[in-house]
């Protein structure tokens, strides 16, 4: 085998191995991004459910289904969004492992949700949005407005700033009561039963 032959060979086996790894990432990524896989630890049942009854999750006229990763990771770029699935993947599997996930506190957690649910996720799909000149509900457009001025501030708004319920049809609250009573009365409960 000539040298020349043996590098086109390489290349040709480096392209395909290269290919084929790609292809297997791609595949890795897409299923592990929907709320069938981000549901599968009983911790996350009650997103999942408040996600399906939501507009974003499928309940609508239209047939469109967000996925959990369209919200929860940055669309800015590749590297971003690859960079932070692999970052809270990681987190999530540590605190699977080592931590009683029991005592989250979901509730609580909500409360940050500006720091999980990104900007650029909501704007992948509601381009028009912040262009619009237009609206049935004309103090929407002000405030959308508002949302672009307080963009180039120190402390800016984000869209679940406002949009505080979306993405779980505004019952995820009385979800997590059900595993996680907030008050003191709904402790002593007995147990519902699904």
């Amino acid at each position: 085998m000539t040298r020349m032959r043996f590098m086109v060979l390489l290349i040709a086996v480096i392209g395909l191995v290269s290919v084929g790894i790609s292809l297997l990432g791609a595949e890795v990524v897409k299923r592990t991004s929907d709320e069938n896989f981000c549901g599968a630890c009983h911790v996350m049942q009650p997103m999942v459910t408040t996600f399906n009854q939501d507009i974003h999750g499928g309940n609508n006229p239209h047939g469109f289904k967000a996925e959990c990763v369209d919200c929860h990771l940055p669309h800015t770029s590749t590297a971003a969004y690859l960079l932070s699935k692999g970052t809270q993947g990681a987190n999530d599997v540590i605190k699977m492992l080592f931590t009683d996930t029991d005592n989250i506190n979901w509730l609580e957690r909500r409360k940050e949700r500006e720091h999980f649910v990104f900007d650029s996720g909501c704007l992948s799909c509601h381009q028009t949005l912040l262009t619009k000149t237009q609206a049935r509900n004309v103090k929407s457009l002000q405030m959308h407005q508002h949302y672009q001025a307080t963009q180039k501030t120190a402390d800016p708004l984000t869209c679940v700033s406002c949009h505080v319920t979306i993405g779980h049809n505004g019952t995820l609250r009385s979800e997590l009561n059900k595993t996680q009573p907030e008050y003191k009365f709904l402790q002593q409960l007995p147990e519902q039963k699904p």
